[in-house]
């Protein structure tokens, strides 16, 4: 399930629509799409804020623009999963929302000493819930990722939820978890042998690392997650605004 903010800017809402009508065959390979006014009508949005959406997308080589012709899908195009910051719920739940998950295994163990600290736990003595899923785009493993869950919290978690639905939605709506706020830090990173194993890389590969820590209304930490991306299956993109008073670049919503 897709789950949109209104804060989000028009032309990206209309560009995710048709992304996700080209990968679902919507829009089949090389047929024409509706045109700008078309489109304009459907979205109840200005033509020129579809132009700025089907742009992007042919920059991106999901579209062909012919002029008089109209637009086209492009002939061959890799799904690739693109990830914003833009209301950073809503796009968690949109981008995890695209992933299937196909292979799930779930344990208890000790825990690492940085997720140990995070949660006030004893490494030596205490033990934690270690999910493990592999994600596909498609029939291609795009992520693999391990959540780090204290046990009152993982043990709730039923194994076949996890293939029907995201974690995120789990929380919100199995467990009741307040969603508060959450940090995120990404970085280049290789592939090691239990990675490129469900990846299906080469170990060495070069991937891209997403760690997250969750935390409750209240503020309490209840999920430290790692995924490792294929970098030929994601993209990360933020979006900035010239600020004329000083000249910097803001982040913006």
């Amino acid at each position: 399930m897709a789950y949109e903010s209104p804060s989000l800017p028009v032309y990206f809402k209309v560009k995710r629509v048709i992304t996700q009508r080209i990968f679902d065959g919507t829009y089949p390979m090389d047929s024409k799409i509706p045109s700008e006014h078309e489109l304009s009508k459907e979205f109840g949005a200005h033509r020129l804020t579809v132009r700025h959406a089907l742009t992007l997308l042919a920059q991106e080589g999901f579209l062909k623009r012919f002029r008089k012709r109209g637009t086209f899908v492009a002939k061959k195009h890799e799904g690739f999963e693109e990830v914003g910051l833009h209301g950073f719920f809503d796009d968690l739940f949109y981008h995890v929302g695209k992933f299937k998950t196909k292979e799930v295994q779930i344990c208890n163990r000790k825990p690492p000493q940085g997720v140990a600290d995070l949660y006030g736990l004893d490494r030596n003595r205490d033990k934690i819930k270690i999910i493990k899923r592999v994600r596909y785009l498609g029939e291609i493993p795009a992520a693999f990722t391990i959540n780090y869950l204290p046990l009152s919290i993982g043990s709730r978690i039923r194994k076949e939820d996890l293939y029907r639905m995201p974690l995120l939605q789990i929380f919100k709506e199995k467990l009741n978890i307040p969603l508060g706020e959450a940090l995120q830090s990404i970085e280049a990173s290789v592939a090691d042998h239990e990675i490129a194993e469900a990846l299906k890389v080469s170990p060495g590969t070069q991937i891209l690392l997403m760690q997250r820590t969750f935390f409750t209304k209240q503020e309490k930490p209840f999920d430290f997650v790692q995924t490792f991306y294929r970098g030929d299956k994601i993209r990360y993109f933020v979006r900035f605004r010239y600020n004329e008073k000083n000249g910097d670049l803001l982040l913006t919503n």
